[in-house]
């Protein structure tokens, strides 16, 4: 199998498929988005992506491949090079599902309930054991996929112990790890088990660079290393210095692929949507909001703010129209309210303002 010079690690691929009404399998661009961040460099350069299959189109499409190569089962996925893992279905659930974004995901944007929540009993341990396991599928695929002295980017807190165990394979090889999400700052992220604190900052720190998308995030990060590790910290370069290693931490804005968002733009399909919308609402005026249906979003919020609006400027009444557009994330979460919700998705609320967008939403105008 052909090795390369740069790999990225990401729990979504740049490709997600389905099974047609026919039975064949069908593909487009995967979601979310670090796919956007990330596709266009990866198409350019010589780099291998590997991804989890998330469904069982994707595990089909995975197991008709090569080792999971889905560039070498005829793909057409422009010229990228994809290696989808089929991770066992119940390891898969434990670590993305009940770790990452029920437990890593919360704590990372300080949404517990804290009074009630998280706990951390013998069934937690169980999935962490599979949080583990899921980090190492990729250590596996990234050290038989790389070259010499490659690079390799591990992408966000589904993959944070993938650094220190690819370190310890392949020390050649040159790690960066990315952040897509905050960092508790350490009096939060103490609510985790001293082992588990401790696994995740060293996993991390196997990294040579590590990238945040806010300063005071990077600072959080560098803080709870130097709380619950004792790392020597150099506050003004940013880095860490722990077992024997230094490590660079930075801050990097994700852009987005500006002329592909032009060319887009500027489709045929998309100016018969245009003119489809603008025949919906008229000579109003519009207000136009895309959100994953996360917790962090605000999507609450916002929709009392265009209520608000309306009861307090009555001007505005039947002058303005509110296109709410929510995409729902796949996973189930423990919400705030302690109750299962689509992975992100706002609590259950019980007051007159309750609004829970599935969209696309038209607000009233």
């Amino acid at each position: 199998m052909d090795k390369a010079q740069i790999l990225v690690a990401s729990n979504r691929g740049p490709v997600s498929f389905s099974i047609s009404d026919g039975g064949s399998l069908t593909h487009r661009r995967g979601g979310g988005g670090l796919v956007s961040g990330l596709s266009s460099v990866a198409a350019e350069t010589d780099t291998l992506w590997v991804c989890a299959a998330l469904s069982e189109a994707d595990r089909k499409a995975a197991a008709s491949a090569p080792e999971g190569r889905l560039d070498l089962a005829g793909f057409d996925l422009d010229s990228m090079r994809v290696r989808m893992l089929d991770i066992p279905p119940d390891t898969f659930s434990n670590a993305y599902t009940r770790v990452a974004n029920s437990t890593l995901w919360f704590v990372h944007h300080l949404l517990y309930d804290t009074p009630n929540k998280p706990g951390f009993d013998a069934a937690f341990r169980a999935e962490w054991e599979d949080y583990r396991n899921y980090n190492a599928a990729f250590c596996e695929a990234l050290i038989t996929g790389a070259d010499d002295n490659a690079r390799v980017a591990v992408q966000d807190y589904h993959l944070a112990l993938v650094p220190r165990m690819v370190r310890g394979r392949r020390p050649d090889l040159r790690i960066a790890h990315f952040q897509h999400t905050p960092w508790a700052p350490p009096e939060y992220f103490r609510m985790l088990p001293n082992d588990i604190r401790r696994e995740l900052l060293e996993g991390m720190l196997g990294a040579d660079h590590l990238g945040f998308l806010s300063r005071r995030w990077a600072d959080a990060f560098v803080g709870c290393c130097e709380t619950f590790l004792r790392a020597k910290i150099d506050r003004d370069k940013r880095t860490i210095e722990y077992g024997g290693r230094i490590v660079k931490v930075g801050v990097h804005g994700l852009g987005a692929d500006g002329e592909a968002l032009r060319e887009r733009a500027a489709a045929e399909d998309v100016a018969e949507r245009r003119a489809k919308l603008r025949e919906r609402v008229g000579d109003t005026r519009l207000i136009v909001r895309v959100d994953r249906t996360e917790l962090s979003k605000n999507i609450v919020r916002g929709l009392d703010a265009y209520r608000e609006m309306l009861a307090t400027r009555p001007e505005w009444r039947g002058r303005v129209t509110h296109l709410a557009f929510a995409t729902r994330a796949g996973a189930m979460c423990r919400s705030t309210a302690n109750t299962p919700t689509p992975c992100g998705a706002p609590p259950r609320r019980s007051t007159r303002n309750s609004a829970r967008p599935t969209g696309p939403l038209w607000s009233s105008r």
